[in-house]
């Protein structure tokens, strides 16, 4: 934090308005990672009718073809992971994202389904293993105190870019146009390119070939950790109930205007913005981060029961239910996050970010995967029994954490893998 030159009483600025702030070598990552989502917002606004409306798949086909790649990328974090121990981390991500570039450029060419499930495949298999190999990177480069704050504000610097982004993508679907879709795709492929360049500026962390050690993946046979993560993909299911489900659940079961999902997407954003750093602070220990995935999927739950409720409502009545939805359903995954952040790092050997961040990675890749079909099912098939459906796997998933938490720490007690650096007692 630096002063206010001149204001009297000693108050102070953020620190993000700092020149300082931005010159550590995590500032740089803040940086590329709000650059990045520049381009994700605007793609994920538009990639549906680019791949309809510019390519000519079938709506059929466009979901086939996000499904296989989305199974794709659900494998490929804990591989890369492994990979980066080895190599180093921010070198893998920094091969990850101009793969990810490149691919998204690819999409200057396509002309048919099989063309676009292969580009698919390789966009989302690197664009998924990011994140993991990401926090790897960041865990190398800051000490205990430093390494969950400087994660969370990693995704509340993504998150505000998603929402610029988004806007950018806005204006060309109002366009509509092949010329547009494709100066997207050139925006989209140089901001990931531009990206990569930037993480060169990231110092090295050392990596196992460094240090001349080898050694076997170890996160395969940490039982605790593959359960935990488990059960943090069945609560990442709450990205694809609000990207997924609630629209459809919206436009086939209630009488709602159609803008009022811009509306819950921007609440959902902005609130993220506001208070992830806060809520991440609370799992800061692993027991600390159980607690909040035992409240996340409480409210989570809460939230699926407030949104049957707006079954076959229309008018004022529908929106206020949407909306008191909607921000029980923020809170919920504000403590999903936290908690994902306190037990990826929190339970990771010292030398093992990069398989352990990919390996929890996959329990969330695999919620992208299966969220569109799922969610179909649950909300449009079964109507309101699907949320008391979703309601009981989220009520699982929180309490299942806490009691996955505590067998984790109770085999590192006995000397069952090494903590990286959280504090795992209350």
């Amino acid at each position: 934090m630096t002063d206010i030159k001149g204001v009297p009483g000693g108050l102070r600025r953020p620190a993000y308005l700092t020149m300082a702030w931005w010159r550590r070598p995590v500032g740089t990552i803040y940086l590329a990672s709000l650059v990045l989502s520049f381009g994700k917002g605007a793609w994920f606004t538009c990639c549906a009718l680019f791949f309809i409306r510019s390519v000519g798949l079938s709506p059929a086909e466009f979901g086939i073809g996000i499904t296989t790649a989305g199974l794709v990328g659900m494998f490929a974090g804990g591989p890369f992971g492994y990979l980066a121990d080895r190599l180093g981390t921010r070198e893998v991500l920094i091969a990850l994202q101009a793969v990810e570039g490149v691919a998204v450029l690819c999409y200057l060419f396509v002309s048919d389904f099989w063309t676009v499930v292969a580009v698919t495949c390789v966009m989302v298999a690197a664009e998924r293993s990011v994140p993991g190999i990401r926090i790897a990177v960041i865990s190398g480069l800051c000490n205990d105190e430093e390494r969950l704050d400087a994660i969370s504000t990693t995704r509340v610097m993504t998150q505000a870019g998603i929402v610029v982004g988004a806007a950018f993508g806005a204006v060309v679907l109002t366009i509509d146009s092949r010329a547009a879709y494709l100066a997207l795709i050139v925006f989209c492929g140089a901001v990931n390119l531009g990206c990569a360049g930037m993480l060169r500026l990231v110092p090295h962390v050392p990596s196992l070939r460094d240090r001349m050690i080898k050694r076997n993946m170890l996160v395969l046979r940490d039982r605790p950790y593959l359960l935990l993560t488990l059960l943090n993909g069945l609560l990442a299911l709450c990205w694809g109930m609000l990207t997924s489900g609630v629209p459809l659940w919206i436009a086939q079961h209630t009488g709602s205007a159609s803008w009022i999902m811009g509306v819950l997407i921007g609440f959902n954003a902005v609130t993220i913005v506001l208070f992830q750093n806060r809520v991440t602070r609370a799992g800061a220990t692993v027991r600390g981060a159980t607690r909040l995935a035992l409240w996340s999927g409480v409210l989570l739950a809460a939230s699926c029961f407030v949104f049957a409720t707006s079954y076959h409502r229309a008018g004022v009545t529908v929106l206020v239910v949407l909306v008191i939805a909607a921000a029980v359903h923020v809170v919920g995954e504000l403590f999903f996050m936290g908690s994902g952040f306190g037990l990826s790092v929190g339970l990771t050997p010292h030398d093992a970010h990069g398989e352990y961040q990919g390996m929890f990675n996959t329990g969330q890749a695999a919620a992208l995967a299966v969220a569109p079909g799922v969610m179909t099912l649950l909300l449009v098939e079964w109507g309101v029994t699907g949320w008391f459906v979703l309601a009981g796997v989220f009520l699982v998933a929180g309490m299942g954490t806490v009691l996955a938490g505590g067998y984790a720490l109770r085999k590192q007690s006995v000397g069952v893998g090494k903590p990286a650096g959280q504090v795992l007692e209350v």
